[in-house]
């Protein structure tokens, strides 16, 4: 199980926002593709910040702002926490307790977006641990 990285769970080409599209654009991209974040990219794909369906809730709506004339980057969290590809999951999970974000992007060279892990990504490795401290007879260093 130490040798999972941050590559081989995550969800590859994960959904993007530029930062100039409006809050109406993101929720309307978030409800379309069925996810709950937007990982926000300059021209190159080079991650920039992160956009969450609460962000918008807590940021936008709770405030009574317009959706229509806030843009993405008045509200992104940045900066954010990225990882690479042979980043440890260990490490990831470290990460997302250290910091409370619940998604991870990976990057490769030049900071260009590859994917993302989400704590739903780490959640699916469950049933693999078990099992496999079922096997070992829950027994370590053997």
């Amino acid at each position: 199980m130490s040798s999972i990285t941050a590559g081989d769970i995550m969800v590859p080409n994960p959904i993007t926002i530029e930062p100039e599209a409006t809050i109406v654009e993101a929720a309307r991209l978030m409800a379309a593709r069925d996810v709950s974040s937007l990982v926000v990219v300059d021209h190159e794909r080079r991650v920039i910040g992160i956009i969450t369906a609460r962000d918008i809730v807590d940021k936008v709506v709770a405030r009574g702002l317009d959706p229509q004339s806030v843009r993405v980057s008045d509200i992104m969290a940045k900066p954010v926490t990225i990882v690479e590809p042979n980043t440890p999951i260990r490490d990831v999970v470290i990460l997302m307790s250290s910091t409370g974000h619940r998604h991870i992007p990976v990057v490769g060279e030049g900071g260009i977006l590859l994917g993302i892990v989400s704590e739903y990504d780490v959640l699916k490795l469950v049933p693999d641990l078990l099992e496999a401290v079922e096997v070992s007879g829950g027994k370590r260093g053997t």
